[in-house]
This record gives structure tokens, C-alpha cells and sequence, in this order.
């Protein structure tokens, strides 16, 4: 038998390699797919670890309350809620270069949050946000009341959204707690459309509760985020 009669069978013969090695490096594509995955949830998940709000959080020299230091009670569904570096956002400024960053969330989402022990009373509050292009409308509740519901969306890029003021609540001292939730996204909002952050809070209590006028810092001052 020529070489040229023997070509066939040799084909015949190798094709099933052929295929073998096919299945293989497509099967080195997924592990390595999935491999990718479980690092990016590994990295999202030691950010929420090492960032583990402290339950006794306390108001900084200026008033403000970094989000960073809210313990996180509990949330809709297991989505991220992660301490993100801004310090590579160009809109604005915001307190110690970090906010909090909700992603992967949905329209009625939720998570709730632990305020830090203060003394009963009435206060005003005040929200510290983040604006983008895909953040939603976030609705505010203390101690399970509504408040305020509040547009992110931004058609400036990440930006932060000054001072936001939600009203006024009536805090019982322990167990007061701050629930943000996702309720709509704006026209123009871009995918995913429901993200939202936030930099901190601030309450204050009215000053007319100690005989002055206006307001004063839970803590008695009054200095604000920059």
C-alpha cells in the first residue's frame, strides 16, 4: 500500500486526538473562566471583611458619620456592599477618600444599617452620597419611617452630592436604625441603574431642644465634608 493510500486511515486515526484536544482547551477556557470569578468575589468579599463596620461608631470632630464605621444589620438579598477607594474620582471630594459602594443591587433592594447610640431625642439627618451615571433612587427610613427619597443619578460623572437633608427623626437611644433602598432609577440612568454610595451622615440636634436657635452637631460641631 502507497503512502498516499495510507493518508485516510491516518486521518481517521487522529481525528478522535483532535477532538480529545479540542474538549481539552476548551475545558482549560472554563476552569480558567471560573478560576477569574471565584478571585473577583474573593476580592469583593475581603474588601467587605476588612472593612467590617465597627457597631460603635462614633461621630468624627466635624459631625459626620462615616458609612464605613455603620454596622450592616442585615440586606434584602446577598448583594456587595464594599468600602471603595474614590480617591481616583475627579468630581469631587469625599471624606477619607472612600465611600461606600453598593453594587450588584436591583430595584427593591435594601440594606439596613446600626446608627451609633446617641442620646433620645429629635435630630435632623443629613446624607453624604454619591452621584453617577448608573446609580437608582434611594429612599431613606429610620427606625422603619420614611423620610426622604433621593435621585443619584449624575450626568457629570462620580460626583459627590453635598449634603442631603432627609428631615427629622426621633431617636430612642439603642437599636436606631438607617435603611437605604433601592425604589426606581432615573430616565437618563445608564446600566445597571440601581447602584448608589455613600460617604456618611450626620444628625443634629435642634438647638431650640437646649434653648438656642438652629441646630447643633450630635457631637457639637458642625463642620461639614469639603
Amino acid at each position: 500500500m502507497t503512502e498516499r493510500e495510507n493518508e485516510p486511515a491516518n486521518a481517521e486515526r487522529a481525528e478522535p486526538y483532535a477532538r480529545i484536544l479540542d474538549l481539552t482547551e476548551a475545558g482549560l477556557w472554563i476552569v480558567l473562566l471560573v478560576v477569574g470569578v471565584l478571585v473577583a468575589l474573593a476580592v469583593i468579599r475581603d474588601g467587605e471583611t476588612r472593612h467590617r463596620p465597627s457597631p460603635s461608631a462614633k461621630p468624627a470632630p466635624g459631625g459626620l458619620i462615616e458609612a464605613e464605621d455603620l454596622q450592616v444589620i442585615s440586606k434584602s438579598r446577598d448583594f456587595s456592599f464594599w468600602e471603595q477607594d474614590s480617591s481616583g474620582f475627579t468630581g469631587g471630594y469625599w471624606s477619607k477618600n472612600s465611600h461606600m459602594f453598593a453594587h450588584g443591587t436591583q430595584q427593591g433592594d435594601w440594606i439596613e444599617l446600626r446608627l451609633p447610640e446617641l442620646e433620645p431625642g429629635r435630630y435632623s439627618l443629613q446624607l453624604f452620597m454619591t452621584k453617577a451615571a448608573d446609580y437608582g433612587i434611594v429612599a431613606v427610613f429610620v427606625n422603619n419611617t420614611r423620610l426622604e427619597a433621593f435621585d443619584l443619578w449624575s450626568g457629570r460623572g462620580v460626583v459627590p452630592s453635598g449634603k442631603l437633608d432627609a428631615g427629622e427623626v426621633e431617636l430612642v437611644g439603642r437599636k436606631n436604625t438607617l435603611r437605604l433602598a433601592v425604589e426606581g432609577k432615573n430616565p437618563n440612568a445608564a446600566p445597571p441603574y440601581y447602584q448608589f454610595g455613600i460617604d456618611g451622615i450626620r444628625l443634629r440636634k435642634p438647638r431650640s431642644v437646649s434653648g438656642g436657635d438652629g441646630e447643633s452637631d450630635a457631637e457639637g460641631t458642625s463642620a461639614e465634608p469639603e
